[in-house]
């Protein structure tokens, strides 16, 4: 499992300290929360912290890879894998200003190809609920092949929602073959 820190040309991706919760609380407004599926609405801070402690003991436990996004040294987001339905499935997020830039696709890709590099995995699952075309446009790009379409509970909006299943594979993100 990830626990380095993770440079691009523009970003550095590093494991979650519970410190960054002022930062991160300040960028998740309605309109980005809205779109994850455990995030509670309105989150406290105190909310926060709570998940960052539990994600940095994963961390170290390599359970998961929970990491900040930074850009110009500020923190813009967050990108983690955890293990879901057996296999590790892939949530990210961005503040709403750092949005069009290019940054979360940029992002991912490190992160994913950093975890296929440094794992047996054959494959990492994600998903997001219909209508978040960033988001597909994420995983359109990581080579994401939607494999099923379902209704998930969207905690922030309290019900059940029409919801993409995707998955991308070791062989096909690193362009042995296409779907």
């Amino acid at each position: 499992m990830l626990k380095e820190k993770i440079r691009t040309d523009r970003l550095l991706l590093r494991p979650v300290i519970v410190d960054d919760a002022i930062a991160l609380d300040a960028l998740q407004t309605w309109d980005v929360t809205r779109w994850l599926a455990s995030v509670p609405w309105p989150q406290t801070l105190a909310d926060l912290k709570a998940y960052l402690a539990k994600a940095e003991m994963e961390n170290e436990a390599g359970i998961s890879a929970t990491y900040v996004i930074e850009f110009n040294g500020i923190v813009c987001g967050m990108i983690a894998l955890h293990p879901r339905d057996g296999a590790f499935s892939l949530g990210y997020w961005l503040g709403e200003t750092y949005r069009g830039q290019g940054l979360m696709c940029e992002a991912a890709e490190a992160f994913v190809d950093a975890f296929f590099e440094r794992t047996c995995a054959f494959h990492i699952t994600s998903g997001m609920f219909v209508g978040d075309e960033p988001s597909s446009r994420v995983q359109e790009r990581l080579g994401f092949a939607t494999v099923g379409e379902t209704l998930r509970y969207a905690r922030p909006v309290g019900k059940m929602l029409p919801y993409y299943e995707t998955v991308l594979g070791r062989e096909r993100r690193f362009g042995r073959y296409a779907a």
